[in-house]
């Protein structure tokens, strides 16, 4: 008798523990709310209050408790409804603390893609996927609220889309309900968020798209497995069949990557139907519906969308050449995971420490359905003909996708190993968990099942735990949290609406680009990927190293990501603060959380522009201006996001003395993307993570 669905004469005490669990949930979830981010937080775990995380705990604890002792009925479903709300408020926190933006590199460029869309200087077909920025301008439309924020709540849209069909994908492969509550359980882990190449919160279509992929199984488990439709004598295709295509339609508009992948399974899904039908004809592969039909079409879908775009050609070219580089001898494997094990080594870390953080639970997961994948291969599911047909389904399937993924895993371009890892994982999420309750089932035949449910708490807590503290970037695995403050963000913006290409906007490691796309969109705004990035060895000594003006921005979040995630790595306290004493630097803009910096050129021309307010303010005497106290309001004036068009410009001649007074100039017009590969001040990088960038276009890594 399974463990999981031995019934109880009493379930008092689960309900009650369920008022208990959904009241902690609710305080929690208030805890946070009342308590909104004042400004840029490093560490999103940690500047969250106490109180939630002690809710949200009980909250976890109790859904464990009433999924795995509850009878069945209701009463299970809820407990693991408690948890599902748990996750989501988890993965809803830059919600809940007011965060204006949550992505501060890709994030930014999609939100100047969503801007675009919005004011139609940019069609929904000139995007390669446009998926997450359409989805999120309808829920704009129909919340009445911002894009930043729209952007966020479809996102965390696409997380409770996972958590509720994963259950639903294991409970249409089996008619073993202690099976779906297990899967659940495990989808409460959010196993495919990796942040090696599949991030939270963060518009990421590649990771959106893997965090809907669950509703696309669980059409397919249907499409091969229902009977015939009532509506298919009265239409051209059955109900589910209908559904499947518009939902294999949608997954192109929202990354062609994943409906690769996905093709890649459907062609072996197919290859093994034709197999079964010619060997094994009286088999139940053999009477499910064919896939011929939906891979013909979600081939002539990708390559309809994707055929002679430039992004689409120029990824598989990079691919290809990586590969032939490899098989030549040139490119090794891995090489951007080599490159990030150097600098973790480098501030105290270790590429072990940070794998075992990442992948530790998802490597429990992956051993269980590694264990039934060989079990059906080479043995004998005792269960029935459908269940049986759809675990080898996906058993080949995975047999073919994992080699497939590790063709990725070469030279720079390693980073797509990883978005296929998180695929992967949520096959394995789907099979792990029925390998579970096979395993569960048999130790409770021959073990207490009170101990057995006991222990099963016990693991599903332990990596509910370890799986929280990842769902988030933090100092924990050695990121910074990807916040983006409305005091920052409308200090860039000022910056940009008032400064010219004469005198461009440098920052620390990859410059600011990624920011003028959020402030200002993408199409018709001029951005430089490369050269606008300073070596820390440099800050100290600015003034006179180019022959024409420039500026410098340097935030608040970028002063601490350097100092207490980075540990000093490219940039030091000292370095930074050196922008305080210089002679020919001044700070001409600041607002708590964002400074912008005016540098002397070597040979400035007459009434070279330093943007500054409309406003007089005076230089100190070692030639800079004395940084104001922190404010979540610009000295300028209103710290709101600025407009998306710039009417004109405030500009004024800086000096080392005198008072800075304002000039109006007109707004220059929006010139192509420019690239500058070098920079006098020095070659940098073009990402802000420190992964080397493609020097074509506005590139997203999607």
């Amino acid at each position: 008798m399974s463990t999981l669905t031995t019934s109880q004469p009493n379930n008092r005490a689960q309900k009650l523990a369920l008022v208990v669990g959904y009241l902690a949930l609710a305080g929690g979830v208030l805890f946070a709310y009342g308590k909104p981010a004042t400004g840029y937080e490093i560490d999103i775990y940690g500047s969250t209050p106490i109180g939630f995380w002690l809710g949200v705990a009980i909250a976890l604890l109790v859904a464990v408790f009433v999924t795995l002792y509850a009878p069945e009925g209701y009463v299970s479903l809820a407990g693991l409804s408690l948890g599902g709300g748990g996750i989501v408020a988890i993965a809803g926190l830059p919600l809940l603390r007011s965060y204006f933006y949550y992505g501060s590199g890709d994030g930014l460029t999609h939100l100047g893609w969503t801007r675009d869309l919005l004011d139609g200087s940019l069609s929904a077909f000139g995007l390669f996927y446009p998926g997450v920025h359409t989805s999120s301008l309808f829920i704009r439309g129909v919340a009445n609220t911002t894009v930043p924020r729209s952007l966020l709540l479809i996102v965390l849209a696409y997380v409770v889309a996972y958590l509720v069909f994963i259950p639903l994908c294991v409970r249409s492969m089996t008619s073993h309900r202690g099976a779906m509550l297990l899967s659940g359980l495990a989808g409460l882990l959010v196993l495919p968020i990796n942040h090696m190449g599949v991030n939270y919160m963060t518009p990421h279509p590649i990771s959106d798209s893997i965090l809907i992929t669950p509703i696309i199984v669980y059409l397919l488990i249907n499409y091969l497995t229902s009977p015939t439709d009532v509506f298919e004598s009265r239409l051209p295709v059955s109900a589910v069949s209908a559904a499947f295509a518009v939902a294999l339609g949608g997954l192109v508009l929202f990354h062609s990557q994943q409906a690769a992948n996905l093709i890649i399974l459907f062609i072996t899904l197919s290859g093994v139907q034709l197999l079964y039908r010619s060997i094994r004809p009286d088999s139940a592969i053999a009477s499910h519906r064919t896939m011929y039909g939906p891979t013909v079409f979600l081939i002539g879908s990708f390559m309809l969308w994707s055929i002679g775009r430039g992004r689409y050609e120029s990824s598989v070219n990079a691919v290809l050449r990586e590969l032939l580089s490899f098989l030549t001898g040139g490119a090794e494997l891995g090489a951007s995971t080599a490159s990030q094990a150097s600098s973790l080594t480098a501030i105290g870390g270790s590429i072990v420490e940070l794998f075992l953080k990442l992948f530790g639970v998802s490597l429990v997961v992956a051993a269980l359905a590694g264990l039934l994948m060989v079990t059906s291969l080479f043995g004998r599911l005792r269960d029935a003909p459908d269940t049986t047909a759809l675990i080898k389904y996906f058993t080949i399937g995975l047999v073919v996708l994992i080699p497939y993924s590790l063709l990725f895993y070469i030279g720079t371009v390693s980073e797509l190993f990883f978005r296929n890892a998180g695929l992967i994982m949520l096959f394995a999420t789907i099979l792990g968990s029925i390998a579970l309750y096979r395993y569960v089932s048999g130790l409770s035949e021959i073990a207490p099942i009170g101990s057995v449910r006991a222990v099963l708490s016990v693991i599903i807590v332990a990596m509910l735990a370890l799986s929280v503290v990842v769902v988030f970037p933090s100092p924990y695995i050695f990121q910074p949290n990807d916040q983006v403050s409305e005091t920052q963000m409308s200090g860039y913006g000022f910056a940009f609406e008032h400064s010219t290409e004469e005198t461009p906007i440098y920052g620390l490691r990859s410059g600011p680009w990624r920011y003028k796309h959020g402030a200002l969109g993408v199409e018709g705004t001029p951005v430089s990927q490369h050269g606008r990035g300073i070596p820390g060895e440099n800050l100290s000594a600015l003034a006179g190293r180019t022959s024409n003006d420039r500026y410098v921005a340097v935030t608040e979040a970028a002063r601490e990501r350097e100092v207490e995630v980075y540990r000093s790595l490219r940039y030091s306290r000292e370095n930074v603060s050196a922008l305080d004493h210089q002679s020919g630097v001044s700070l001409v803009q600041t607002n708590g959380e964002f400074d912008l910096y005016h540098v002397a050129g070597s040979s400035p021309a007459d009434g070279a522009s330093a943007t500054v307010a409309n406003e007089s303010r005076t230089a100190g005497a070692n030639g800079t201006t004395p940084r104001a106290p922190p404010t979540n309001r610009s000295v300028f004036g209103n710290a709101s996001t600025p407009s998306r068009t710039p009417t004109a410009t405030a500009t004024a001649t800086p000096t080392t003395t005198a008072t800075a007074t304002a000039t109006a100039t007109a707004t220059p017009t929006a010139t192509p993307t420019t690239t500058d590969s070098e920079s006098i001040f020095g070659i940098i990088d073009g990402s802000s993570n420190g992964t080397p960038t493609p020097t074509s276009g506005p590139t997203v890594g999607g």
